[in-house]
């Protein structure tokens, strides 16, 4: 799907940096630096190379799977000189790594032989390319572990690293533009942008475009996102009260030489000068995606809140409306580590917006 807004979205990487590229969807588009966040036009045209320098093709799409968090395969169109005609594969993210040196390169530790005995992907029947054993067998053949449930399989309370059932998987172009409203049907706008981290598989953000307003710009916690029934929208279980509160996103276009610029609205709470830090390791990746689907079986309103696990230890920071709602917060992410590893920063009442 082609969106009319211009495709924004942060991939961040390990060095804090993103991708970018002009906005339009032509197939040509050439990386350009823009500060921190880039356009995602660019990240979707990423080239694959291995560690021997071949080639093995280029980004096309994300699959995410919205409900969960999770960046669940990147999607890449096979290079020309692999003699495959642009076949389509799928990738695990966690497979791939930033190039140190180029920005535009990431690197995956595969010959062209094994690349290219992957299957092919078609973008036409994608629901079934979404299935749980498909995308299994995506991470076998990459040597990846699976976060999910295989079909058949039952969740364990005991292993590790508990695994969860897939949700449905979207392409990241279908999503962009796709409406967002509430259960009570009052529309809130349309995914103007996500922001993404590439290399720990994850989303963590959708940017909402507010209907007939080009400047205004929410920022909604990925997992607080269900689909309606078919599928061809967003819904957020708030009222536009409490809508009004999300945090917001201000984007300034490049013009007069000057680059693109990005600000946006703080989760507030004490010492938030440095960001949340997110662990890479599965465990550390878990326990965030569980503290937020507790927070959402609890139908506590935390839209506010932002979660941050490393090494077993989470860190909540935000604000809600009321004690009990920090202290039930609290509890969640306490049952999900030990206690003593959680540190509640969430404040009670909402704060004063900043830029």
């Amino acid at each position: 799907m082609k969106s009319k807004f211009p495709l924004l979205a942060a991939a961040i990487i390990s060095c804090s940096l993103t991708l970018s590229a002009p906005a339009n969807d032509g197939d040509g588009a050439t990386p350009k630096p823009l500060g921190r966040e880039k356009n995602i036009n660019t990240f979707v045209h990423i080239e694959i190379k291995n560690l021997q320098n071949e080639s093995l093709g280029r980004i096309k799409d994300l699959g995410i799977d919205l409900v969960n968090g999770r960046i669940v395969e990147v999607l890449v169109e096979s290079d020309s000189s692999l003699d495959v005609g642009g076949k389509i594969v799928a990738v695990p993210p966690l497979a791939l790594r930033p190039d140190l040196l180029d920005s535009k390169v990431y690197r995956l530790d595969v010959s062209p032989a094994v690349f290219k005995t992957a299957a092919a992907i078609d973008l036409s029947k994608w629901e079934d390319f979404g299935r749980s054993d498909r995308v299994a067998a995506a991470y076998a053949l990459f040597g990846q572990e699976t976060y999910f449930l295989e079909e058949g399989d039952q969740a364990s309370t005991t292993a590790r690293r508990p695994k969860v059932s897939l949700g449905y998987v979207e392409r990241s172009n279908n999503l962009l533009g796709m409406p967002v409203g509430n259960f009570q049907g009052e529309p809130f706008g349309a995914v103007w942008s996500m922001t993404l981290d590439i290399p720990k598989g994850r989303i963590l953000n959708v940017i909402v475009l507010a209907p007939g307003n080009f400047q205004t710009k929410s920022i909604v916690p990925a997992m607080a996102l269900d689909f309606n029934a078919k599928r061809d929208a967003l819904l957020l279980d708030d009222s536009k009260e409490e809508y009004a509160d999300q945090p917001r996103y201000f984007y300034t276009e490049a013009a007069f030489g000057n680059e693109a610029t990005s600000q946006r609205e703080a989760y507030k709470g004490p010492r938030t000068l440095v960001a949340l830090e997110q662990g890479s390791s599965y465990r550390d990746i878990d326990m965030t995606v569980r503290t937020f689907r507790g927070i959402r079986a609890a139908k506590i309103n935390g839209r506010n809140v932002e979660i941050g696990t490393i090494n077993d230890r989470i860190t909540l920071r935000g604000w809600v409306y009321s004690a009990e709602d920090q202290r039930r917060i609290g509890d969640i992410a306490r049952a999900t580590t030990i206690p003593e590893m959680v540190d509640n920063q969430i404040t009670v009442g909402r704060p004063i917006a900043s830029k």
